[in-house]
């Protein structure tokens, strides 16, 4: 059984199934870089990066994909990428990728941040 550790409703409906990586992530039972982390949100390192940057801001609360997400969890998302370019001193170039079932690989919403630059601010959280 799943604990609850305060940020995950898990008595909704798509917890009848395997939870997706990523909440077990948030739940600390699989490993993460992790860059940054609220109540809300949690920023890792994707383990096969596109990019010198590749990091995937994470709603905690599972949504499916992006038709599934609230706007309010959006915009929490997109607020956090503006964020991360500022903590990575890179705030006029990045880029963002949502995939919405075709080539989603995880579904837990989740976007992809990229960036060839800020390598050198990327510090990671201890878990």
């Amino acid at each position: 059984m799943l604990q609850n550790k305060g940020c995950l409703d898990l008595s909704k409906s798509y917890f009848l199934s395997m939870p997706s990586v990523f909440t077990r992530i948030i739940l600390r039972q699989l490993p993460a870089k992790i860059f940054y982390e609220t109540d809300q949100v949690i920023v890792i390192a994707d383990h096969r990066p596109k990019a010198p940057v590749h990091l995937l801001i994470i709603t905690k609360e599972e949504y499916p994909d992006f038709q599934h997400t609230p706007s309010e969890a959006l915009q929490l998302c997109l607020d956090t990428a503006k964020l991360v370019a500022e903590k990575l001193g890179i705030s006029d170039h990045y880029q963002l990728a949502i995939n919405n079932g075709l080539g989603q690989e995880v579904p837990h919403f989740h976007i992809h941040f990229l960036s060839n630059r800020g390598m050198d601010r990327l510090k990671y959280i201890d878990m």
